[in-house]
């Protein structure tokens, strides 16, 4: 055969397919499937492959049926042609166009090409509304609508950001703290007049500070005490500290920095709340009337769903807590003074919540005593939750509260951040002012050195410095490392401010005392470990442990349990692994486990879905399968199971997720559930579930213990659970 006529990866899969009495829409669909999962894999001597051309040049695509072209993954393949530049096949396209309009709309739609009016493919998208003006012209208008707005936002953004271009990394992060402190007594209003929360601040900041490294030279990370001494005495001493001379510039600038955030919150909720919903909400539909966009919401179920999945994550925190509070009391720690008596309740509350982190960490995401750091030092993950909630505690106490209570004395802002500034600067207590600025600063070996006491064990009486540092090491962001990567071309797995609240600049740590006070430890430490060190060498058996005590938990409820299990005899099927194969009474559940971190928004949570988790779906489709193929045909496989000759098991697979996203949704059929609800289930402990503010309140009613099961733990019961969402029951019944 000719080379102009050989059969690329693609058509030599389909028509393999075809040969082994597959249908053409399956054949179609599996190869579909095949593409979207990065075949053909790669040797790592083989020349490199344009796999999309490979795909998009398969003659079989043409003839296509009206179902396939429908199809979920049919149309993620469209949304990935549209993604990319460096393939094209006008001629397909227009053929697929015409036979299924709405399936390349959504595709459009997905690819996000809206926000790249000058990419090729928004000219070939252009070029295609041309030759079927039917089809694509509605769409083609409302992305131009769209790419108008989001035009307008860049540019205020950048009238915005033009007074900060002379500023440091330092000042900026300045004027952020007093804008935060005014925040708390006088609300911080966006463009459109609503308040803006403090996740939206953190997730703006996280935007300008990257904007300012993005550019910064060397020299913006040569930070010294009379460098921030300068800076402080025009930019922060003006304003809270008044005197005869002007501060017309620091409080022009904070009134410019208002503004700054004003604009970069405008462009992230308009990407939020209306270009990820017009990308990817099917029950969201946008029209024009005249040149104003018009948005019809066709289901608000999916809106319902993220928000459900906030209160369960709430939900879980007042439950880790329970759980740190139980061992907290086990191990005697109840009645002991930790810390000093003024500091007792607030190190006692860090304690608790240091501990139900750690049993998270370690029942849920498998970590063991110690991690790795960027660095490579080696850091106690308990010392580093512990380390972490003290410096919260610390910052509310000694920074938050003593504002609030200025405040109400004074009546100003700027006079209660004066007070609490000055109170630092007048206690002697330890032969030095204490930093009560609405910035702090250390250097970086003395900063090491103030915690070293918090690293004190069995092991190190005295505390360990090498401790100290990995931990500091751990909770770190390195602006230097930081501005390189945002320079790079990979920067993904750039963390948000607050999932890493200690600032490295140079040989300072720069912390801001009102971020520090609004931390969620745990969640912090799961993205740290799992989405940005996810190249660390402990990684693999962490994933082996987070499978490992979900059977455990099964097995202390009865279950006979195969771990990892490896199936031989149904090679046809290619199951691979299977994770977790339990069985009890005449029930088998085949269980996939994936293990990630906590997603920060939508459309990080919708790549989730329709990657890994659609993935997952064809994953515990063939283990599955395969499990229901060694039933029938392999003795020993049930002898393993403990199940006899000729009983008959029924088989069920779920996919067992680390984070909540999609949680109770279905993919390929099969349920995705979180391994925490699987835990609390089989542990039968959702009387533990509670808001934060409930475990604060005297509300007891709410926190009575009661069994999941009524009439005694069965394999039926326990389905039943898990299906009709019962560990969740009480928060559904009040959101109704």
């Amino acid at each position: 055969m000719s080379s102009e006529n050989a059969l690329n990866y693609f058509e030599q899969k389909y028509s393999s397919l075809l040969e082994e009495g597959c249908s053409c829409d399956a054949a179609s669909l599996e190869v579909i499937d095949a593409y979207l999962a990065g075949k053909p894999l790669r040797a790592k001597t083989a020349k490199k492959v344009n796999k999309a051309h490979l795909f998009w040049s398969s003659k079989f695509i043409w003839d296509f049926s009206i179902e396939v072209l429908g199809s979920d993954s049919f149309v993620l393949a469209i949304s990935l042609y549209f993604t990319q530049n460096y393939t094209s096949n006008f001629t397909l396209m227009r053929h697929i166009t015409k036979t299924s309009p709405e399936a390349v709309c959504k595709g459009i739609r997905q690819s996000e090409v809206v926000l790249r009016p000058k990419s090729d493919k928004w000219v070939e998208i252009t070029e295609l509304g041309k030759c079927l003006p039917d089809a694509l012209i509605e769409l083609i208008k409302v992305c131009e609508s769209f790419q108008l707005a989001h035009k307008q936002r860049l540019t205020l953004l950048a009238e915005c950001q033009k007074p900060f271009e002379e500023l440091s990394i330092f000042e900026i992060l300045t004027y952020s703290s007093l804008y935060a402190f005014k925040g708390f007594v006088e609300p911080n209003y966006s463009l459109d007049g609503e308040v803006i929360s403090i996740n939206a601040k953190f997730n703006a900041l996280t935007k300008i500070v990257e904007w300012k490294l993005g550019s910064a030279d060397t020299m913006s990370f040569k930070l010294t005490d009379r460098r921030i001494t300068e800076s402080l005495k025009i930019h922060l001493s003006p304003i809270i500290f008044p005197s005869d001379e002007s501060s017309v510039v620091s409080e022009t600038l904070l009134y410019q920095f208002s503004e700054l955030i004003q604009a970069q919150v405008e462009l992230n909720e308009f990407l939020l709340r209306s270009v990820v919903p017009f990308c990817f909400n099917d029950d969201k539909s946008y029209s024009l009337n005249g040149t104003q966009l018009e948005l019809t919401v066709l289901d608000d179920s999916g809106n319902r769903a993220w928000e459900l999945n906030g209160i369960k994550i709430n939900q879980l925190e007042g439950y880790w807590f329970n759980r740190g509070l139980n061992e907290f009391i086990n191990l005697g720690m109840a009645e002991q003074q930790i810390g000093s008596k003024d500091y007792h309740q607030w190190n006692q509350t860090a304690y608790i919540k240091a501990l139900g982190s750690a049993l998270q960490l370690n029942e849920i995401y498998g970590l063991d005593k110690t991690v790795s750091t960027d660095n490579g030092m080696s850091v106690d993950v308990f010392q580093a939750l512990l380390s972490l909630e003290l410096m919260i505690a610390f910052y509310n106490k000694d920074y938050i509260d003593v504002f609030f209570r200025e405040y109400e004395n004074t009546g100003q802002w700027q006079g209660a951040l004066g007070m609490l500034a000055m109170g630092g600067l007048l206690d002697r207590s330890n032969s030095e002012f204490k930093n009560r600025f609405p910035i702090t600063w250390l250097n970086w070996k003395q900063k090491a050195k103030n915690i070293v006491g918090w690293t004190i064990s069995d092991v190190f009486p005295n505390g360990n410095l090498k401790a100290a540092e990995a931990i500091l090491d751990f909770w770190t962001l390195d602006f230097k490392k930081w501005s390189c990567e945002l320079k790079g071309d990979d920067n993904q797995k750039i963390p948000e401010l607050p999932e890493r609240p200690i600032f490295k600049i140079g040989n300072y740590s720069v912390q801001l005392p009102w971020m520090m006070a609004c931390q969620l430890t745990s969640v912090n430490a799961i993205n740290n470990l799992r989405r940005f060190a996810n190249t660390r060498p402990e990684l693999k058996d962490e994933t082996s442990r987070i499978e490992g005590r979900l059977a455990k938990s099964f097995r202390k409820r009865g279950f006979t349990v195969l771990a990892s299990y490896m199936p031989s005899g149904c090679d046809s099927i290619n199951p691979g692994e299977i994770d977790l194969i339990c069985k009890l009474d005449d029930l088998v559940l085949v269980i996939e486990v994936k293990s990630t971190y906590r997603r920060n928004s939508q459309k990080e949570a919708i790549g989730y879905k329709n990657n890994a988790l659609r993935k997952a779906g064809l994953q515990i489709k063939r283990k599955t399968d395969a499990v229901k193929y060694l039933l029938l045909t392999d003795n020993h496989f049930k002898s393993s199971l403990g199940i006899g000759e000729n009983t008959h098991c029924t088989v069920i697979g779920w996919i067992a997720d680390t984070c909540m996203e999609f949680d109770h949704e279905y993919f390929n059929d099969f349920l995705k559930v979180s391994v925490e609800e699987l835990h609390i289930a089989l542990n039968d402990d959702a009387s533990l579930l509670m808001e934060m503010t409930e475990i604060c309140g005297d509300d007891e009613n709410d926190r009575e213990a009661g069994s999941l099961y009524q009439k005694g733990f069965s394999v039926d019961s326990f389905v039943a659970v898990i299906g009709g969402s019962k560990v969740w029951e009480r928060i559904l019944k009040k959101i109704k």
